[in-house]
């Protein structure tokens, strides 16, 4: 939640930053001439060919800033939801990088104990047909126990099977 405070919080700065300048160009920009003509002093005579005050009508420098602030306020909510947007890809990215990690470590720590038996039954049955052999009950037990650790890492890969991709869960 501090995240959504931030933003908003310089959203808003920039927001109020471009209100104040855009004011104070727009105040710049007006007649200033026709301002200095309208006012008197005591010593000066009024002029007939000044306008009469007129009432207060939107201005386009009014309508203008209803669109500056308008387009301000939908620029916070537009940050808003891409932020949410952004926040959730990225929550579902991590789930699914984790659960792929998990599964990656549970598959390979079964694969390496079966790759262990193998390579004991293959010392073994080197031994076997070597000039001085080894007992055939001692092969065939290296044979049980590699098959054995197969099925074992078999049974592990179908424990953890690797997440659906990310097309598919991050929508």
């Amino acid at each position: 939640m501090s995240e959504l405070w931030t933003y908003l919080t310089e959203s808003a700065g920039w927001a109020v930053l471009g209100f104040v300048v855009g004011y104070l160009v727009g105040r710049a920009a007006r007649d200033v001439h026709r301002v200095a003509i309208a006012i008197t002093t005591e010593d000066t005579v009024p002029d007939p060919q000044l306008p009469a005050p007129r009432r207060r009508l939107l201005t386009g420098q009014f309508v203008l800033g209803v669109v500056v602030v308008l387009l301000g306020v939908l620029t916070v909510a537009q940050g808003i939801a891409t932020n949410n947007a952004t926040r959730r890809i990225t929550e579902c990215q991590q789930a699914y990088s984790n659960g792929f990690a998990d599964a990656l470590d549970a598959r390979a720590s079964a694969t390496t104990d079966a790759q262990n038996a193998l390579d004991e039954l293959m010392k073994t049955m080197s031994g076997y047909l070597a000039d001085s052999p080894i007992p055939p009950d001692k092969v065939r037990a290296a044979i049980g126990d590699y098959l054995a650790k197969r099925a074992k890492a078999e049974t592990e890969r179908q424990q953890h099977p690797y997440p659906p991709p990310p097309r598919d869960l991050c929508k």
